[in-house]
């Protein structure tokens, strides 16, 4: 009975099978398939459908095999170098505070949370998981194909910011990240020449422009050190009124940005409120705070810090009687005012200074608001 039990066909040839593969053969695509699944488990498992983002056009190659190198952990990143080399540290050397891995050089440093801060799509970073694959699959799994892209896009222009950073020693730049995606996008605004107090609106919107009325550009500045500007440009009818800067404190750059505004509205309504009696367009590149002012809504700033001014903002709103309010114009219509806040936020004759007030006649605003351009619609190019 034994024998029998134990008895084995000896016409059939013996030979090694792959129980991994369906036809029991062994091969690299299968044996990589393995290993895979052995360190990173639930890599594979994301909202991307990868079979259709190797045909996607608008990604170039070089950002697909990016991103296939960042979710099988193949990047250079500092802890993934001093788990080879022990010498090389592996704190990040943007900020110096925190171990560079996947979610901290993408996400999680303050220099990275400015360019996601200023990116459309809307990305909260205080809200994702500290594991990256979770976050990338959270993230794509809201996005279409467009949305894709520009994320895409995003984390590869943060990356190659990085590079710079690190290797050249260049300080990393926020909007220098913006204005590559941007560019590479939409290639066509890279050659366009856009006035810089000329206001773009936001595209499928359109606002009532008040002849008699006055609009006031608004933008901030604010670096990882704390140092911040706020400007603003003031036009009425077209013709320049006035323009204001000044440095401060931020914490973050949403405080910065709603600190410019709340000062903004501070000089409107108080140096000048005797010769006020119109209605106040205000313009903001801050799309959150745009949202949150005009919802009267606190309860979910991406700053804690920042609830105070906001609410201070939304409470002037309410008590213009002539009329106040507050829309969102993308960075080049902010541009006059943008460059004023860097040079507030970098020059030390503002520093801990009250505010400097540069009314008309200034060299730097003798320009017209594009009144033509305002009341129009700005169609996004297909």
């Amino acid at each position: 009975m034994s024998e029998q039990a134990l008895e084995v066909n000896s016409i059939v040839t013996d030979r090694m099978v792959w129980h991994e593969a369906r036809n029991g053969k062994y091969s690299v695509k299968e044996g990589y398939k393995k290993l895979a699944q052995l360190h990173m488990p639930h890599a594979a498992i994301t909202a991307v459908d990868w079979r259709m983002v190797w045909k996607w056009k608008r990604v170039p190659p070089k950002v697909k095999v990016f991103i296939w190198r960042l979710i099988n952990k193949g990047l250079p990143l500092a802890v993934h170098m001093h788990a080879r080399l022990s010498h090389f540290s592996p704190m990040c050397q943007r900020c110096g505070e925190e171990n560079e891995f996947e979610m901290h050089c993408l996400f999680f440093c303050n220099t990275s949370r400015q360019v996601w801060f200023g990116c459309p799509l809307g990305i909260r970073v205080h809200e994702l998981p500290m594991d990256f694959l979770m976050a990338f699959e959270q993230i794509t799994a809201r996005l279409d194909e467009d949305g894709i892209t520009t994320f895409f896009t995003t984390i590869w222009e943060i990356w190659r910011e990085r590079n710079k950073a690190v290797i050249e020693h260049v300080v990393f730049n926020p909007q220098s990240v913006l204005l590559r995606v941007n560019a590479s996008l939409r290639p066509e605004l890279a050659q366009a020449h856009i006035d810089s107090t000329r206001v773009c609106l936001t595209s499928g919107q359109q606002y009532q422009f008040y002849q008699g009325g006055w609009q006031v550009l608004v933008d901030a500045s604010w670096d990882t050190s704390g140092k911040s500007g706020g400007a603003f440009v003031v036009y009425e009818g077209g013709e320049l009124r006035a323009i204001g800067m000044h440095s401060f404190t931020g914490h973050d750059a949403f405080q910065a940005e709603a600190m410019a505004l709340h000062d903004a509205m501070q000089y409107v309504y108080g140096d000048m409120n005797k010769e006020l009696d119109t209605r106040l367009q205000f313009f903001s590149d801050c799309l959150t705070l745009v949202q949150a002012v005009n919802q009267a809504d606190t309860a979910d700033l991406p700053s804690w810090r920042a609830t105070r001014v906001v609410t201070q903002i939304i409470n002037q709103m309410e008590a213009c009687q002539q009329g106040a309010s507050l829309h969102h114009a993308r960075r080049e219509a902010l541009q006059l005012a943008h460059d004023l806040a860097n040079r507030a936020r970098s020059s030390i004759n503002y520093q801990g200074e009250p505010p400097m007030w540069l009314l008309q006649h200034g060299e730097q605003g003798r320009r017209r608001l594009d009144v033509s351009f305002f009341q129009r619609v700005h169609e996004r190019p297909p």
